[in-house]
């Protein structure tokens, strides 16, 4: 019966996919006016520049005061028949310190002077593509969605150039149209939509234009509309072999892999990739984390098959939730056999038919066809209307070994009638098909056998979402039989909420007062189950100081009223907990000479009982401007820690129940990060990672649950333990020109868990050296034919 509703369900999707890709394949770009070519050198001479267009009206946005830029700044657009070309012109006093440190590539943050440019080439507020450059040659791309989450997991193929003079400096980029993916225009000319801005380091000021904040609700549909010529995107065709070789050392083992990514684009409006035998391992260390919390903790993808052209199928909702998690595909095989799972292949398409978006997507895991691997598939459409979208995305994941089967259905729209208010929602189904237990020892599923069909819904409403307070509604409700985890990410069902949250941003002039400017932050979250029972719910109100003298500072307050956690005891019962408190607070410096520092605090409660704190240090330090090391530590002293015991199960009227133990310790953990980056030249990066979490804990108590989920104090005896967790990655990076690289990775990780005894952090960090469950060494490349 599974294979035939699996055969059911490919034939449809496949007849879909094929009429939308004939349909796709009738449309082509026009050709424009024809222009010489653009030399990326930052100087700016060729003649075609005086026709380019310019984006005039610069406004300081942080802190956000919409008045006149301290310095003036410059930006030119061209079209030309190579790629959209930009001449970025920024002035910059002698008497003002330029800070320009080598960085690697899509740093999170560009630390010294930079530029960067958003634009939407379609102007209809769907996607955006982020490009940024620093003075210091360092470079960032990414990708805009949702109108103002920036997922920088993106790396496209894009040109620049940086040049000074002791007055300014210029940079200047070209971005191949075969880089972006964008709608076909009968016009000659092609509206787009444009952000510009400049970052005065020193003075933690940004500068733009058009003058709208980054973080504005509707910052993609706030875009300055320009009109360029348009030109035909030249036909794509990338084929990417690599090889690896990788040596285990724990294992004694070493391994050869090569495969083959193949990246076609036959025009603008039409988007095909494929992937065969993908080496999908991360060359970038995932970060270190130990979290007793019964939330998984989500992962970015930097793999480039699942960045690539990944925005249309980006769907995100309220609660952290996202409908296609790519960290699922390969991720550890259902029968727990290993830390991940091979593909065997990958297929991507996206293209427009008129002004329809669609996409498609399929990846299958080895050793499907022996039910052990696993089939995952999206699809997406998307209709772009004057004022908003309409769309809708499907996914589907096929689990044999568990005999589940997923599919999820969401219909997405988006509506902005005017400049000052802006709604959005979705609609989503969820069918699961889970086959019944062949024995006590099968699998389980996850589920109850049969079939199961939950729902879930949001809706967000944004107010003044370009002026100087801003308010936001959200409402959300999923029902507890709403699954969408198979191939996407919720932390929860059975969930209703609501949340309010007004932001009011203040700024005094350039000159004036020791603040700069701040901005104000009101968050209300009302929480409940299915049952109507209140889970832990939020006041918040929070400030983001900027200081005259580059100077930054951060406090927050919260309050959680009374509630209860069902999420605690992993499903066996809710626990009531009394109102919370918390306090947080930041400093960060700006760079002192050669030295940079952040300091933070946070107490706040974890138990029933008694207080917890936190520290944060930061230093980072700038001893050459292509070296950078940054140290954190921060040190964790908790009174009162509560945590769910597995307790004894017992069998009452053949049904197992857990009578639920709660435990309450006395805790110290101490988290270090130590991060060396070395640019040494344009397209080499050597970097270093260590990363170090240590946990000791000792009992304070321990607690049952009443019959009204109460915590009741125990004699029930609970064990100390301790956990010891390293990472460490040092890796070379040569870029060998666009979507070629060269990787050697050395990575080291362990991690030791010590029920029932009790460690101090000293003798922890101390036995460091016997953590060793993963130790690779990996040789990479990739090379564009």
């Amino acid at each position: 019966m599974r294979t035939e509703r699996l055969k059911r369900r490919l034939t449809l999707a496949a007849r879909t996919l094929g009429n939308s890709l004939a349909t796709g394949l009738l449309y082509t770009a026009l050709p424009g006016a024809a222009h010489a070519q653009i030399a990326v050198d930052g100087v700016f001479d060729e003649p075609e520049w005086a026709d380019a267009v310019r984006c005039e009206d610069w406004r300081r946005i942080e802190p956000y005061s919409l008045d006149e830029p301290r310095y003036a700044n410059q930006v030119r657009l061209l079209s030309t028949e190579d790629g959209l070309a930009v001449a970025f012109i920024i002035d910059h006093p002698p008497g003002e310190r330029r800070v320009k440190p080598r960085t690697p590539r899509d740093s999170e943050t560009l630390i010294g002077e930079s530029v960067g440019l958003v634009v939407d080439f379609d102007a209809t507020g769907q996607v955006g593509y982020e490009f940024s450059v620093a003075l210091g040659g360092g470079v960032r791309d990414g990708l805009v969605l949702n109108q103002n989450e920036f997922d920088r997991d993106w790396d496209g193929e894009w040109h620049h150039a940086v040049r000074e003079t002791e007055e300014q400096w210029f940079v200047e980029m070209l971005i191949p149209w075969s880089t972006v993916s964008m709608g076909r225009t009968r016009s000659e000319r092609r509206t787009i939509g444009v952000f510009a801005n400049r970052y005065l380091y020193d003075r933690n000021e940004r500068f733009a234009c058009p003058g709208i904040s980054l973080s504005t609700p509707a910052f993609l549909a706030d875009l300055q509309r320009i009109e360029i010529t348009q030109h035909r995107a030249a036909a794509r065709l990338d084929v990417v072999p690599y090889g690896s070789w990788i040596a285990d050392r724990v294992a004694g083992t070493s391994e050869l892999k090569a495969g083959a990514d193949l990246v076609w684009k036959p025009s603008q409006s039409l988007w095909l990739a494929a992937t065969l035998n993908p080496d999908f391992g991360q060359v970038e260390s995932d970060e270190l984390v130990v979290d007793f919390s019964a939330i998984e903790t989500v992962f970015t993808d930097k793999r480039p098959f699942f960045t690539e052209n990944q925005g249309i199928f980006d769907l995100r909702t309220p609660a952290n939730g996202q409908l296609v998690y790519t960290r699922r595909i390969g991720a550890a095989p259902d029968d727990g056999s290993a830390r991940s799972s091979e593909i065997d292949a990958a297929l991507k398409l996206s293209g427009r038919a008129g002004r329809l978006i669609y996409g498609a997507f399929a990846a299958q895991e080895d050793g499907y066809s022996a039910d052990r691997g696993r089939l995952f598939g999206v699809t997406r459409l998307a209709l772009p209307l004057a004022r908003g979208r309409i769309g809708h995305l499907a996914t589907w994941a096929d689990r044999p070994y568990l005999g589940r089967t997923a599919l999820v259905n969401a219909v997405d729209f988006e509506w902005t009638p005017n400049d000052w208010w802006r709604l959005a929602g979705q609609a989503m189904r969820s069918d699961l098909d889970v086959e019944p237990r062949a024995g006590p020892s099968a699998p389980d599923p996850g589920g109850d056998a049969g079939s199961l069909d939950g729902h879930a819904a949001w809706l967000q409403s944004d107010f003044n979402r370009s002026a100087p307070v801003t308010h936001t509604l959200k409402l959300l409700y999923m029902d507890d039989r709403f699954d969408m985890n198979d191939l996407g990410y919720m932390e929860r069902n059975a969930l209703r909420q609501i949340e309010w949250e007004t932001n009011r941003r203040v700024a005094a002039s350039a000159e004036a007062g020791r603040v700069s400017g701040e901005t104000q932050r009101l968050y209300l979250a009302y929480r409940e189950n299915a049952d109507g029972e209140r889970l832990p719910s939020r006041i918040q109100v929070s400030r983001d100081v900027r200081y005259a003298n580059a100077w930054r500072g951060y406090q927050e307050l919260r309050y959680i009223p009374s509630g209860i956690d069902d999420l605690l005891s992993r499903g066996n019962g809710p626990v009531a907990l009394d109102d919370r408190i918390g306090v947080y607070f930041d400093v960060n410096s700006p760079r002192l000479g050669n030295w940079q520092y952040l300091l933070g605090g946070y107490l706040f409660q974890q138990g029933v009982e008694d207080y917890s704190a936190r520290l944060q240090l930061g230093v980072t330090w700038f001893p050459m401007e292509d070296l950078t090391l940054r140290f954190d530590v921060l040190p964790q002293w908790s009174e009162d820690w509560l945590l769910w015991e597995p307790a004894e199960v017992r069998v009452l009227q053949d049904r197992p129940v857990t009578r639920n133990l709660f435990g309450a310790y006395r805790a110290r953990r101490l988290d270090t990060d130590l991060r060396v980056d070395w640019i040494p030249a344009p397209r080499h990066e050597l970097r270093l990672r260590w990363q170090w979490i240590g946990v000791e804990a000792e009992p304070r108590a321990a607690y049952r649950t009443a019959a009204d989920g109460r915590l009741v104090r125990s004699d029930d005896a609970i064990a100390p333990f301790a956990v010891n967790n390293l990472g460490l990655q040092i890796r070379y990076r040569f870029e060998i020109g666009p979507l070629s690289d060269l990787f050697v990775v050395y990575g080291r990780g362990g991690l030791a868990q010590h029920a029932g005894e009790a460690r101090r952090l000293g003798t922890l960090l101390g036995d460091i050296d016997d953590l060793r469950d993963a130790e690779q060494f990996l040789v990479k490349i990739r090379y564009r034919l």
